[in-house]
């Protein structure tokens, strides 16, 4: 009996979430329908069918998926150089690239961009998507300022209501009573969709690829980070691949019933789950939700204000921008800032999969410089810190490393034991190298050569176990020794300066070690 009573409970808390996510999405849908240039119907058909079927082949229980605001800049600019069937099948392209992703199990690696390359696509994609709408915020500018005004109050004080909801009943009263402003949804002649394949211009599928991969990209990247908020609200784990793969059925099947591109919606996906949604049932309920909804509310529905819908995206963009990570400018280095708006103008002014694809290279020659200043080296000749105490012999030499050692900072290791080349014995110290590639080892092997033929004798210690293997790998032990290979600094020292005290044959150059 208890466990009834929490399945029914279970089932209303999704269905209260699903009814409240639909109340959301219908403006946004109907906005970002119109504003993407296919209409206000390719919205509804998105979050209904492309909801639907996210919902259902998802890997996060809770997503609710419709248009958003990243896409419409992409979409505008392919409807208007290819109509709307090469809109659909842009989204229908990306979509077979989604499903890609998730076969090929790479849905870990899309969140791995960089997040000062997020944050600047995310404020380019804000400021483009508050343009789409300066235009028909314009047409009826008391309508826009009043529909604003209740939002940001609905924002403060009305928290549990959803604030485009409120919005948008605002200007349809206000147009209603006052201004009867012609610039209206108008007619929405909900019915079941047919196929669209026969209006796709497939001979155009070389052109839309690149649009495509930028609709993919934002897509995923839009619907993970999404599945993160509501992995963060719920204390569970999403599967970022299948997650990928229903987003990517979801596209193809939206673009097949004539509605826009679509992905994973954070404020919608919080809605469901602030609400009570814990389960798929909330987005299926979702879509059906907003299939009721239209039906019912037709008549209404089509008398809204495009006003009205345009300054609910203009209040949308403004709150999908990075406002976090500009705040974080003043105080993170300045290759973070400089990449970010750097990706951000590049996103406006130019496309946003060459903002990613440059932003990301900038982001990993940012690391490169980084990496080429490491490892960092301290010489030591006298008293070693640590928990042990040892006294050095004057002709033993110890240098530490510390971070790991590629290909970019082997001339900084070189410089370092050059330094230190002026004594007969050098102890070089790994302890604090975390992993070694195969050009530090090789590198690393060059630099024994010569010092042997300066008549110098080498120690390595403190090795971890990946800088190991690299150098059994590369034969860099073979060549030094194994006996020169030791474990701990205390042993390495301790051999080195017997060594010393064995060549020189000088009792006066020799203190025995402490705590070795």
């Amino acid at each position: 009996m208890i466990r009834s009573k929490n399945g029914l409970q279970s089932i209303r808390n999704d269905l209260l979430g699903g009814l409240t996510a639909a109340v959301v999405a219908l403006p946004l849908a109907l906005a970002f329908g119109i504003a993407s240039g296919a209409g206000a119907l390719a919205g509804l058909y998105a979050s209904i069918f492309g909801g639907l079927v996210a919902a259902v082949f998802g890997g996060c229980g809770v997503q609710i998926t419709g248009p958003t605001g990243a896409m419409i800049a992409v979409l505008t600019l392919v409807v208007s150089e290819h109509g709307i069937g090469g809109m659909l099948l842009t989204g229908a392209l990306a979509g077979f690239m989604q499903v890609l992703l998730g076969l090929f199990r790479l849905g870990a690696f899309v969140r791995y961009l960089p997040r000062s390359v997020v944050a600047g696509f995310t404020n380019g994609v804000a400021i483009l998507f508050f343009m789409t709408a300066v235009g028909d915020a314009l047409n009826e500018i008391l309508i826009t300022v009043i529909t604003v005004v209740v939002i940001v109050i609905a924002l403060r004080f009305f928290k549990k209501i959803p604030e485009s909801l409120l919005g948008l009943v605002a200007g349809l009263l206000v147009n209603e009573i006052f201004i009867h402003s012609p610039h209206l949804v108008g007619d929405i002649a909900f019915k079941m969709p047919q196929l669209s394949v026969g209006i796709m211009p497939f001979e155009k599928i070389s052109t839309l690829l690149m649009p495509a991969l930028t609709i993919c990209l934002l897509g995923s990247i839009s619907s993970l980070l999404s599945a993160e908020v509501t992995d963060g609200m719920l204390g569970t784990r999403h599967n970022s691949n299948k997650e990928l793969i229903g987003q990517g059925l979801a596209n193809i099947i939206s673009s097949l019933v004539g509605g826009i591109p679509v992905s994973g919606a954070v404020a919608r996906s919080g809605v469901n789950v602030y609400s009570g949604g814990r389960t798929r049932l909330s987005g299926i309920m979702h879509s059906i939700f907003l299939i009721l909804m239209i039906l019912i509310l037709g008549p209404i529905v089509k008398r809204i204000p495009l006003a009205t819908l345009a300054a609910i995206l203009m209040v949308a963009s403004v709150r999908t921008a990075d406002w976090k990570s500009l705040k974080l400018v003043p105080r993170a280095r300045y290759s973070f800032g400089v990449i970010m708006i750097i990706t951000t103008v590049l996103t406006v002014v130019k496309d946003l999969t060459i903002a990613v694809v440059i932003g990301t290279a900038l982001a990993g020659i940012s690391v490169l410089v980084e990496l080429a200043s490491l490892p960092n080296g301290k010489i030591f000749n006298g008293k070693n810190s640590g928990s042990f105490e040892m006294v050095i012999h004057p002709n033993v030499e110890i240098i530490t490393f510390h971070g790991p050692l590629f290909f970019v900072g082997v001339e900084n290791m070189k410089n370092h034991i050059r330094e230190a080349s002026g004594k007969p014995i050098l102890v070089l110290d790994f302890s604090d190298v975390p992993v070694m590639d195969e050009s530090g080892a090789l590198v690393l092997r060059d630099i024994l050569k010569r010092l042997h033929k300066e008549g110098k004798s080498v120690y390595i210690t403190g090795l971890n176990r990946k800088p190991l293997r690299m150098l059994l790998r590369m034969g860099v032990v073979d060549h030094l020794g194994r006996s020169r290979v030791c474990k701990r600094v205390e042993r390495a020292v301790k051999k080195a300066s017997r060594e010393e005290l064995l060549l020189n044959r000088d009792p006066h150059g020799f203190i025995s070690l402490e705590g070795a």
